[in-house]
């Protein structure tokens, strides 16, 4: 087995940079893990246009850990979890470590269909990217998305109104009363496919940068609990 430091790949979310998640990355570091902070443009391709943009960057971790690294790990936030759950669910050319999901809308997102019901919001994917119109709550395709092979964790945020969160807003003037990250509803964030859950009283778009989720995201890599 290589002697290495773990490495750790990390996605973003949608209609965000990877600059959403460089606190994170930074942590992880100073903890000796070589991190990746991968960028992608999520608003200009469909869910299935950005598998195929990422999966020669996951095909090339192969070579680099059979010489330098001992695992790999993997954490996204919101479609970045999604876009894990689909890559790494296909044959690997290397062995995976864990799996950390940050407010991934597994079922979808409730604050999509209300967006889409407004007439102001009829350009939904060009204001918040070409996925957005497929991410509504219990799409077919979301519930046929596999599981990957990784012990996976899952963190959910459960503050439900953030004045910085546009789809807060949307839920606020629905009157929504679902429990959730202000974008996702906490039952799509912790499906029962997953036994290793946490939730914390963060809004969606700071997951990554909560010192809190941090923390656990590095309990979990370490030690595959929260």
């Amino acid at each position: 087995m290589n002697s290495g430091p773990d490495r750790v790949i990390l996605l973003h979310g949608l209609a965000r940079t990877k600059q959403s998640m460089a606190r994170l990355a930074q942590a992880l570091l100073r903890e000796g893990y070589a991190v990746e902070n991968w960028d992608y443009p999520s608003r200009q391709h469909e869910y299935a246009g950005l598998l195929t943009l990422l999966r020669p960057r996951i095909a090339a971790l192969a070579g680099a850990q059979r010489t330098h690294f001992a695992r790999t790990h993997f954490v996204g936030h919101s479609l970045g979890g999604l876009l894990l759950r689909s890559l790494l669910s296909e044959p690997l050319p290397f062995s995976a470590g864990r799996l950390v999901l940050l407010g991934v809308p597994n079922r979808g997102a409730l604050s999509v269909a209300r967006l889409q019901a407004h007439r102001a919001f009829s350009r939904l994917p060009e204001i918040f990217g070409r996925p957005a119109r497929d991410l509504y709550r219990d799409a077919p395709w979301l519930q046929d998305l596999p599981w990957p092979p990784l012990e996976t964790g899952a963190v959910a945020g459960t503050r439900r109104f953030h004045p910085l969160i546009p789809s807060a807003w949307v839920n606020l003037l629905h009157g929504a009363t679902e429990q959730g990250d202000g974008t996702v509803e906490l039952d799509s964030a912790l499906p029962p496919a997953l036994t290793h859950t946490l939730m914390l009283p963060v809004g969606h778009s700071f997951l990554p940068s909560d010192p809190r989720v941090i923390a656990a995201v590095q309990r979990f890599l370490k030690d595959g609990r929260f």
